[in-house]
């Protein structure tokens, strides 16, 4: 049965938030409700020892891996477990998550720049690459190796600013999916070991213009590709124009007129009672759904706010 709120009112929108899993209520509190940090942590801690993530880390295997897989099985393998625990916030250094990490690169890292789970793989796959980056550089992996992925990927980005999965000229498939993970993959890196990002920023800077310059896929005739605009949650590697929109908040980018048509869409998708739905569902094993088809979507709700107060309160500057 679909939850009751009363009114749009953000007291009443806020109210229900918080009645989520312990992930959905820190970021609440951090980025609807500006609360002090020592709130928001400490209920932050919470996301290891109840809800959605404390479940995920019971799954954990005692060899660091899940799902007895590296990479392969979406969405139960080591990679995407680590992943959504990222994205539900679990603490950087968390000891389960660090074991995760030594999986991944100790087995995965290939000639020391980059991420290769099978042997027999012949042709590199950035987004694979930039994913174990991100998830190594959260949780607070030694900056050592890391700095020569992140090197890897920033001489792998194309005269246009973009990333392609391979590297190849040709294969344009998936090349907005690709960038926006290398993208998210480098501020990552960026924030967790500031004194080696040298030219990090300017990498970071022509891809969010490769993007921006092609309105994050959306045009005023609507999405330029099928399920950019499903809000689809947890995203993993996948692109839609929410999840661009929550990358370019968190990277404190500017107020762009390149977003502004996504910026509408999320708008436009917002329902009579203030919340937004929960969109569609990437084909997948899961270990558990944090959601129910069909209802509001506590997820998309918090993402879409902070986008559209950011967004706001960069109008009002600038106005």
């Amino acid at each position: 049965m679909q939850e009751e709120i009363v009114g749009a009112e953000p007291d009443s929108i806020a109210r229900w938030l918080l009645d989520g899993d312990p992930a959905v209520r820190w970021q609440v509190m951090r980025d609807f409700l500006h609360e002090t940090p020592g709130v928001y942590e400490a209920e932050r801690e919470n996301v290891a020892r109840s809800g959605w993530g404390h479940r995920l880390l019971a799954l954990q295997s005692r060899d660091g891996l899940w799902g007895n897989s590296l990479y392969n099985g979406k969405w139960t393998s080591t990679t995407y477990s680590l992943y959504l625990l990222r994205v539900l916030g679990l603490a950087p250094h968390h000891p389960q998550a660090l074991a995760g990490c030594e999986r991944l690169l100790g087995t995965g890292l290939y000639e020391a720049r980059e991420i290769r789970f099978s042997r027999g793989q012949t042709v590199a796959d950035l987004g694979v690459t930039a994913l174990v980056l991100s998830i190594a550089s959260y949780f607070g992996w030694p900056c050592g190796g890391l700095s020569v992925i992140a090197g890897y990927l920033s001489d792998q980005q194309r005269a246009d600013g973009s990333w392609r999965p391979n590297g190849s000229e040709s294969a344009s498939d998936y090349e907005f999916e690709t960038t926006l993970v290398v993208l998210e993959a480098l501020l990552q890196f960026e924030r967790a070991h500031e004194e080696s990002t040298g030219r990090i920023p300017g990498v970071r800077e022509r891809g969010w213009r490769f993007l921006l310059d092609r309105h994050l896929g959306i045009e005023s005739g609507g999405p330029l590709k099928r399920g950019w605009s499903a809000f689809a949650f947890p995203p993993y590697w996948f692109y839609d124009c929410l999840t661009a929109l929550d990358s370019l908040r968190d990277s404190q980018g500017g107020r762009d007129p390149g977003a502004q048509d996504a910026i509408d869409l999320v708008r436009a998708r917002r329902k009579g009672d203030g919340r937004w739905g929960r969109g569609g569902k990437h084909p997948g094993r899961t270990y558990f759904e944090m959601e129910i088809a069909g209802e509001p979507s506590r997820w998309n709700t918090l993402r879409a706010l902070r986008v559209l107060e950011w967004w706001d309160a960069a109008a009002a500057v600038d106005g």
